[in-house]
């Protein structure tokens, strides 16, 4: 019931919030533009791994799933290396207009005949370079909203467009390839993307300075010492060991679809998109879930869980091999992937601590991905010397066996949690941690700490170094900028971010006026909640240059807190 009700508020709340962020111009053509890019990156994924299936069986599938996955991790890098010198509108509009001419150019191939290993090329970089849509816009949107407020609603309508985009485009695909060759979907998928970049024509962005981003060399130095920091705290909880196993089986899942729907099933090609959709549906239920019941204090158990629906389902397909068991097997591992990405994620936060988080999430991605590469690679082997449901069986029950060996220790895991304190609800209200996950947020109040000021104190003061940041529990302080006095803070407001965000020194001073209850976060903390997250961390920009421009204004009308 408590589930129904969040969701039926849910969907009212988004209603309002699609409707009224749209009327942005700026905002409208990036959150159209990420939409049309989803659905054309799935249409697109859902066609190749056909058309792959179709020329070469299930090793060109495999080199079809393992080559996009390669080329986007090296994609990243570079564009960590590219996102300081190029204004970022500018390079998301060439990077989606070039995805979308080379996905064009590998229908062309394929309706010319072509060799396969040309489509496959051309489309897998294509594929390479979708994920880097969603950084760059993260980057960008603050610079097109007016408030905090409209930022938290662009952010919910694109990861609304994402997760509709993740069940669309797989639908589409499986629809065209019911009367149409492969050609056709991946030309109509290369239309979305082109349609993206379109959208993207008349995006302006006000000039900002960009501060100096890493280098290639020293992102990849950075996720080396993240692998190693990994290593360390793999053994007592198991995360990157379990994470890496569940990834192997989601790459050979994807071949076996393709077997599983054409040759198993015999339900035709088409069916490739029908079953891959339904991962997409569990996901969204799962997602939804996840970030309303997963707490800290039953992480380890319910990443247990979450991994135990992605093996079992699979055990149960492998033994009633059925076009209804199927679809409802997969629905069931989508489910279990949300729920599993939540709960591991945080518990690799709260193993690693904040110092080495960062890191140490990265490189845990980066197993993630490898895991995907070598499951696709490995799928045609296991395919030849098993059979599908051998393959299935060995893949469900090996995860479920491997997950099971860990139950008791991710149990002890639980009883190490703190108790979440009363930070939770004051976290939760605040735009720049609205979009986490309830057990993320757990885990921050977990770290804050009180800190009271008497009528007179100065919490923080104008000049000075920063390193913590403040929620207001009771009572009221003003606000001095420069000297001009700014509005009051009262409960529930915040302070001390800038100096933490942009590493400047405290641009404000703020003053209890009548006994201040605080609860305060520490930098690395801080920091590393609010980078775990896109939609957060745009949340959190906005809301600091929101305060710097009002702090500019002081000279006129007063200032704005630190």
């Amino acid at each position: 019931m408590v589930v129904l009700r969040r969701s039926r508020t849910w969907l009212k709340s988004r209603s309002r919030t699609v409707r009224d962020v749209l009327q942005l111009p700026d905002v409208r053509r990036i959150e159209l533009g990420w939409g049309a890019s989803v659905i054309g990156e799935l249409t697109g994924q859902v066609t190749l791994v056909v058309y792959s299936f179709d020329k070469g069986g299930a090793p060109l599938v495999a080199a079809y799933v393992a080559s996009r996955t390669l080329l986007s991790m090296v994609v990243t890098l570079g564009i960590a290396g590219l996102s300081s010198s190029t204004r970022t509108s500018l390079l998301l509009r060439r990077i989606t207009g070039l995805r979308a001419v080379l996905l064009a150019l590998a229908a062309l191939t394929a309706a010319l005949y072509g060799g396969p290993a040309a489509v496959i090329a051309l489309a897998a970089a294509s594929s390479s370079l979708a994920g880097t849509f969603r950084p760059l816009q993260v980057a960008v949107l603050p610079w097109l909203v007016r408030t905090p407020a409209e930022l938290a609603s662009a952010n919910a309508v694109a990861a609304m467009l994402e997760n509709s985009g993740a069940l669309a485009g797989p639908l589409l695909a499986g629809g065209l390839l019911v009367f149409a060759a492969p050609p056709l979907p991946m030309v109509l998928a290369a239309g979305f993307v082109g349609l993206a970049a379109l959208s993207l024509r008349g995006l302006v962005v006000p000039d900002r300075p960009r501060s100096a981003a890493k280098s290639v060399v020293q992102v990849a130095r950075d996720a080396g010492h993240g692998l190693a920091e990994l290593a360390r705290v793999a053994p007592p909880g198991g995360v990157a060991i379990l994470g890496f196993a569940q990834t192997f089986v989601r790459g050979a899942l994807v071949v076996l679809i393709a077997v599983l729907a054409v040759k198993t099933l015999a339900l035709g090609q088409s069916a490739v998109g029908w079953l891959t959709a339904a991962i997409g549906a569990g996901g969204l239920v799962g997602g939804a879930a996840a970030a309303a019941l997963v707490h800290i204090t039953r992480l380890g158990r319910t990443f247990v869980a979450g991994l135990l629906l992605w093996g079992l389902p699979l055990v149960w397909l492998a033994f009633t091999p059925s076009a209804a068991v199927a679809y409802l097997a997969l629905v069931v591992v989508g489910v279990g992937n949300a729920i599993e990405d939540v709960a591991g994620f945080t518990l690799v936060a709260r193993c690693a601590g904040p110092h080495s988080a960062g890191r140490v999430l990265g490189a845990t991605e980066f197993v993630f991905q490898a895991g995907l590469g070598i499951g696709a690679v490995a799928a045609p082997l296991l395919l030849h010397t098993l059979g599908v449901r051998g393959t299935l069986g060995l893949l469900g029950g090996g995860l479920t066996v491997l997950t099971l060996a860990h139950v008791r220790r991710f149990a002890r895991l639980d009883m190490t949690m703190p108790a979440p304190g009363e930070g939770v609800g004051l976290l939760r209200r605040l735009a720049m941690f609205a979009p986490l996950p309830l057990a993320v947020i757990e885990l921050l109040a977990t770290d804050l700490k009180p800190h009271d000021f008497a009528p007179g104190t100065a919490a923080v003061r104008e000049g000075e170094t920063g390193d913590l940041f403040y929620l207001i529990v009771a009572g009221s302080a003003t606000v001095d900028v420069g000297g001009k006095p700014g509005p009051s803070l009262g409960a529930g407001d915040c302070f001390g971010e800038i100096a933490l965000l942009r590493n400047i020194p405290r641009v404000a001073t703020v003053v209890a006026d009548q006994s201040l209850h605080t609860l305060a976060l520490e930098r690395e903390a801080f920091l590393i909640a609010i980078a775990s997250n896109s939609m957060s961390g745009a949340a959190a920009d906005a809301l600091v240059d929101q305060r710097l421009l009002e702090n500019t204004r002081a000279d006129a009308d007063g200032g704005s807190a630190e």
